[in-house]
Formats: C-alpha cells, sequence, structure tokens
C-alpha cells in the first residue's frame, strides 16, 4: 500500500508539472466578442485549432491532478 501511494504521489507531481507547463503556454482568450474572426468562432468552425486542443488537454489534466490529489490525501 504504501509503495502504491509513492508512485501516485510522483504521477500527481508529474502531472502539476505538465498542467503548470500547458497553462503558461497558452494564449490569452480575453479579446471578446469584439475581436477580429469572433464571428467565425462563435458560429463554429470546420476543425478545432491548436488552442482549443491545449484547453481541453488543460481541462483534462486539471481534473486528473485534483483526483490524484485527493486520492493521495485521503489514502491512508
Amino acid at each position: 500500500m504504501e509503495i502504491l501511494k509513492i508512485v501516485l504521489t510522483w504521477a500527481d507531481m508529474i502531472v502539476m508539472v505538465l498542467f503548470i507547463g500547458l497553462v503558461a503556454i497558452q494564449t490569452s482568450r480575453s479579446e471578446g466578442i469584439f475581436s477580429p474572426g469572433a464571428a467565425d468562432s462563435m458560429f463554429g468552425r470546420a476543425k478545432p485549432g491548436f488552442d482549443d486542443n491545449l484547453s481541453r488537454l488543460t481541462l483534462i489534466l486539471a481534473v486528473t491532478m485534483f483526483a490524484l490529489t485527493a486520492i493521495v490525501t485521503y489514502m491512508p
């Protein structure tokens, strides 16, 4: 049981570093709907862009980090 806790702790730390790195390289989405090309993003595009994939991966890593942290914290 102790080995599992150590492995999960290391996995949590790796996910946390990846999460911080992804958040650091993302571009800001604070332009709003009045920026050039905003209508294209409001009504959908044919293919998701690189930023869309990055934000999806960031969300997945955030949920994974939360779950791993909760499991490691409450593990006996």
